[in-house]
């Protein structure tokens, strides 16, 4: 079958199953996956799928065609994505491939992998489909191990937690439900769940943490328990959500800069955060004595800028968040979730204490506007070229402008169909005029667009 060019992007592979990604697709995948391991010397591999309907088949596909291709398979089953990646940390080559469609809706699904301890793209998977490498005559072994003990009893020797704090986790039906109810009570604390049945339907609202409307549960069940802290992950587990005990959402740029305070407080370095965050981190993290790097958004970007930089702590608005001080520098909202609570317990602060003695910040969530996957990156070059806003312009991932009271900023998703936007002012109505004028002048350089944020 013909292979949709599509579903290979920037950061990994995404389609909707079966249409665009299927048993035979993986395959085809799984095939040049080989080849991208031979070529490097990679012999062995973890592999594991989250909690959606498709990914056990597709996970079956995935380890018959790998040890069809000469592979070493070490299957974990389902986890989250933060698990594969511990799992790959682990093993001879530190190579893995995680079948998950993250947050796009259930009837996706995907890949993510990492070999040699670096990300690969998408685009590079699809140039070595029709690789004709001889791959070898042999079968790779197959090996079954689940890490989840493993992965509970390293977190609980790095955090320290000494009082016990009433948590309510939301797993939002994803995959961190096989896993971060566990984590906390061993850690120590009394655990409230929401959603923690794993269940690719997500009966009960999306697993994704970046939208206020999905924290609506977790806020009310915060407020209803007088809970210290509320934590939302999304279907693959990489990413964090956090409400305070007072029912307030916490956006990821404020909590990269409680973050950054605290690891600052012991050790100088560099942190990175994307193109999406607030112009107060770069402050903080300068005030604090650190080194700031703004990054394009996406965990591929962010996790090649680890690499080049060794920063001590690195995250995206979306909810990613890399801790490289004393963890191993790949996105883990369960780990995230167990190092806030660390923090709270250190400061002896409560987190809305935390969240208030940072910036007040006047910004919007990520704002989407739904279009086409083959015409969003031409929406986004063409108002680069037509934009007549004055203002400082950054060109490191779509466009954004900073202006004398705040910025706006304009990029394509690399994983949905989507335009992003966001904004922030110096004053309510400061963000009010900004957004408002870069909605006007989307409007004047690309009429036919339904400018519908959501």
């Amino acid at each position: 079958m013909e292979i949709s060019k599509s579903i290979f992007r920037e950061y990994d592979i995404r389609g909707i199953y079966p249409a665009q990604i299927n048993e035979q697709v993986v395959h085809k995948i799984a095939k040049a996956i080989s080849v991208k391991c031979l070529d490097e010397g990679v012999s062995e591999i973890c592999i594991a799928r989250d909690g959606r309907l498709s990914g056990e088949k597709l996970l079956s596909a995935l380890e018959n065609s790998l040890s069809n291709n000469g592979i070493d398979v070490i299957n974990a089953g389902l986890a989250t994505t933060p698990l594969l990646y511990f799992a790959a940390k682990k093993s001879k080559h530190k190579s893995g491939v995680m079948i998950t469609g993250s947050h796009n809706p259930k009837n996706y699904n995907g890949v993510k992998l990492i070999i040699n301890d670096k990300p690969v793209s998408g685009t590079e998977i699809y140039n070595l489909i029709n690789n004709n490498t001889k791959v070898p005559d042999y079968k790779g072994k197959i090996i079954y191990r689940d890490f989840k003990d493993e992965y509970i009893s390293e977190i609980k020797k790095n955090i320290v937690v000494k009082e016990k704090l009433k948590v309510v986790i939301d797993c939002g039906n994803g995959a961190s439900g096989c896993i971060a109810p566990k984590l906390y009570s061993e850690l120590g604390c009394e655990v409230i769940n929401l959603y923690a049945e794993v269940d690719g339907n997500f009966p009960n609202h999306h697993p994704d943490p970046g939208k206020p409307k999905n924290l609506i549960d977790l806020i009310k069940k915060v407020k209803e328990t007088s809970a210290d802290i509320g934590l939302a992950f999304d279907g693959d587990g990489d990413r964090v959500g956090l409400v305070t005990n007072y029912g307030e959402i916490v956006f990821p740029d404020k909590i990269l800069m409680m973050l950054s305070k605290d690891i600052l407080s012991s050790n100088k370095g560099k942190i990175i955060f994307d193109v999406k965050c607030s112009d107060s981190l770069p402050k903080l993290i300068k005030d604090n004595g650190g080194i700031p790097l703004m990054y394009p958004t996406g965990h591929f970007n962010i996790k090649n800028g680890i690499k080049e930089h060794n920063p001590l702590l690195a995250g995206e608005m979306s909810g990613h968040i890399f801790f490289n001080d004393k963890w191993y520098g790949f996105d883990d909202g369960v780990y995230s979730g167990a190092r806030i609570i660390e923090l709270i317990l250190k400061t002896n602060k409560s987190i809305s204490n935390l969240s208030e003695d940072l910036p007040k910040l006047f910004s919007t969530p990520e704002l989407n506007i739904e279009v086409s996957d083959e015409i969003k990156f031409e929406i986004v070059k063409k108002f680069i070229a037509n934009c007549a806003l004055e203002g400082e312009k950054i060109l490191i991932d779509g466009l954004r402008i900073n202006f004398e009271n705040g910025w706006g900023l304009l990029r394509a998703s690399n994983t949905s169909p989507m335009l992003v936007m966001r904004f922030e002012g110096n004053s309510k109505r400061s963000l009010d005029y900004i957004k408002n004028e870069f909605i006007k002048e989307l409007s004047r350089i690309c009429p036919n667009i339904d400018i519908n944020l959501s």
